[in-house]
């Protein structure tokens, strides 16, 4: 009976020792947890630049008070850093959650808006070359690159978007009038393009011709027509408007300035200009003095606030068929 006894407040002795154990640990625990949750309310880190631009140079640095290591993570898919006041450069535009783990579990996180990289134009590159104020149709244009160290040239005078010359000394002969934008690159450097503005000027007594060629197409008998006017002439030029390309429909340099800002408000979609392109929506154009298409321009600006600041456009000859676009432009936040 006695030994009972003895076996029996020997059991509880343990139990009493067992649940002891089990508090303390779970106090200590619980108090572990506690100083690191309290701590953690302590994380901070402050982030210095000068722009929040692509490619700019940004400093992080943790102002956490007892923080021994440090894990940064710069939401681009890069390796992140431990050091306590890492330096990192952005190469994509957009926005990026930016993460800091202090002594392992102690953790903050911030935003953080990268803007478009800034394209600083160099006046001093710009390549160099004389244009007249105005020339006929049919003259011969002479140009010639005067700019230092070039090697290679494109010349391209306004009447399509291809290549017209890659040569130093340039000559070309405009077949239709109006207003035409000359533009150079040298040594292949697109940032740093050259654009001039020349007035082509008809032909003398080319708009009275085509007054009557328009007169006898609609049924006027030739004999009728001046004497001063050959039959032969009439005649080729006639041939010459048939053979012209079927026109697109015409739309005005303002209006067409108008019809981007309502892609910018996301109003109409890019295929409202298809008829202006003649089809090609994915026409190679050039946006801030770079080659771009006209599908990624209208990506680019949709959704947001713009100010279009030059706006040229070339179209085909006989056809008013757009094929070169050159635009700046600018966001704003009004």
């Amino acid at each position: 009976m006695g030994a009972n006894k003895n076996m029996t407040m020997h059991i509880d002795k343990w139990v009493i020792y067992l649940f002891l154990g089990v508090f303390l640990i779970s106090s200590g625990a619980f108090a572990f947890r506690y100083s690191k949750e309290s701590s953690c309310d302590e994380v901070l880190f402050s982030i210095e630049a000068k722009e929040y631009r692509v490619g700019e140079l940004i400093k992080f640095k943790d102002e956490s008070v007892g923080a021994e290591n440090w894990k940064w993570e710069f939401g681009d898919s890069t390796t992140g850093s431990t050091q306590n006041e890492p330096l990192h450069i952005f190469e994509k535009e957009g926005e990026y959650v930016v993460r800091l783990l202090v002594n392992g579990f102690c953790e903050k996180t911030e935003t953080v808006m990268i803007k478009e990289k800034l394209i600083v134009i160099d006046s001093t590159k710009i390549p160099v070359f004389k244009l007249p104020e105005s020339i006929r149709v049919g003259q011969t244009l002479r140009v010639k690159d005067e700019t230092e160290n070039a090697d290679s040239w494109e010349w391209r005078f306004g009447e399509n978007a291809s290549v017209d010359a890659d040569t130093k000394r340039a000559e070309y002969v405009y077949e239709t009038d109006g207003l035409k934008t000359v533009r150079l690159i040298v040594n292949g450097d697109e940032v740093h393009v050259a654009n001039r503005k020349i007035n082509v000027i008809p032909l003398e007594g080319e708009s009275k011709r085509l007054v009557n060629i328009t007169e006898r197409e609609a049924g006027w008998n030739i004999k009728s027509a001046p004497k001063e006017q050959p039959k032969v002439e009439v005649a080729e030029v006639k041939k010459e408007v048939k053979t012209r390309p079927k026109a697109g429909i015409l739309i005005s340099d303002a209006n067409f300035k108008r019809k981007l800002l309502l892609i910018a408000d996301e109003k109409i979609k890019p295929q409202a200009f298809s008829e202006y392109l003649c089809g090609n929506l994915n026409l190679p154009i050039v946006v801030e003095g770079r080659p771009s298409t006209f599908l990624l321009f209208c990506e680019k600006i949709k959704g947001k606030k713009i100010k279009i600041k030059s706006l040229d456009v070339i179209r085909v000859q006989g056809s008013n068929c757009i094929t070169n676009i050159t635009v700046e432009w600018r966001r704003t936040f009004l």
